[in-house]
């Protein structure tokens, strides 16, 4: 019975430590692409869901350190049935049990298999990293001097969220589409591309926030507020140029740079601390609101307005870019 025991308290704190982790996707909350859902396209809700059986297909195991566990006096029996349980555990099987009574058995296998399918190959890809040496091939690429290491590590920092995916996933289905020969509305990929932005403009809530603790760094570095602003909104702008290219360029990118604007305030003076592997954490109202209208008001009408409006969305980022640098450097000088 002392064993039995023992099993029913390590379930129990994996159970625990499960719904922490889901508690954490609550910055979901504050993502502006919920916003898109006011259109009632449930596309979008599809899509979602795929991005985010990414982290709920984590195996609960996993949230407790390999360190600890080794330490712990349990037999290999012991963490078999407690391995068994953790399957029941996974919010995957809790999200297929529930569409399966609300939806049919269709959808929560859809949902299970799916969950699965994505668990293997983070399996696959720990087992592959773990034969690679530390020196790793594939390096992200940087500019020379301060902006360009201040780029690389928003690059780094950005890719391990959960919104860039999401864009990408708007962006490929769309060229999928594309590629299968049925007809698509002329004004689609501009919608496209200013979802695509939307999806990442909760990034110019925290662009140092997303730093965590490493944002006091720049305190001590000899450089001034205006460059490192200046290297974070390039590497956010860039990263969407990339996503918005086979779309409509013109229309992200400077969308894009109109929520990077109305976001310059809450990077500065609100820092949010972010999680790994979560939808960005901002603030929805007001100011998401607020870059959601910019994007789309800028984005929508960017190609009729011209030069004069390009010149003008540029200039109006630029002051932003120093008035905030400015203020960053007088508030923690």
């Amino acid at each position: 019975m002392a064993r039995i025991a023992r099993v029913v308290k390590l379930v129990r704190t994996v159970a625990i430590v499960t719904w922490r982790d889901i508690r954490s996707l609550g910055s979901l909350a504050g993502q502006n692409f919920l916003l898109s859902f006011l259109t009632g396209a449930g596309f979008f809700a599809l899509l979602l869901l795929a991005v985010l059986l990414v982290p709920l297909s984590m195996d609960p195991m996993e949230k407790i350190p390999e360190e600890r566990r080794l330490s712990w006096p349990v037999l290999s029996w012991e963490w078999r049935m407690v391995r068994a349980a953790s399957v029941l555990l996974s919010p995957v099987s809790w999200l297929a049990i529930g569409l399966t009574v609300a939806m049919g058995w269709r959808a929560g296998m859809l949902v299970f298999s799916g969950g699965a399918g994505f668990y293997a190959i983070q399996r696959l890809g720990k087992l592959c990293a773990d034969r690679i040496t530390a020196r790793w091939p594939v390096r992200i690429p940087a500019l020379g001097g301060s902006i360009g290491a201040i780029m690389r590590l928003q690059w780094r920092t950005m890719l391990h969220t959960l919104d860039p995916y999401l864009a990408f996933a708007l962006m490929a289905s769309t060229e999928i589409y594309k590629l299968s020969g049925k007809p698509l509305d002329p004004a689609a990929p501009r919608i496209i591309a200013l979802l695509v932005a939307l999806a990442i403009s909760t990034h110019g809530q925290v662009l140092l926030g997303i730093d965590g603790r490493g944002a006091e760094r720049y305190r001590l570095m000899p450089i001034r507020g205006w460059r490192i602003l200046l290297a974070k909104d390039l590497a956010l702008l860039l990263l969407l140029g990339i996503l918005v290219t086979p779309l409509d360029l013109v229309s992200g990118l400077f969308g894009g740079l109109a929520a990077i604007v109305v976001g310059q305030h809450n990077s500065v003076f609100k820092p949010v601390k972010q999680t790994r592997w979560r939808f960005t954490r901002g603030v929805l109202m007001p100011h998401g609101i607020l870059q959601t209208v910019a994007l789309l008001a800028v984005g929508i009408n960017v190609r009729t307005g011209g030069i004069q409006m390009m010149a003008v969305c540029i200039l109006v980022w630029t002051v932003s870019v120093f008035l905030y640098g400015w203020l960053w450097d007088r508030r923690y000088s």
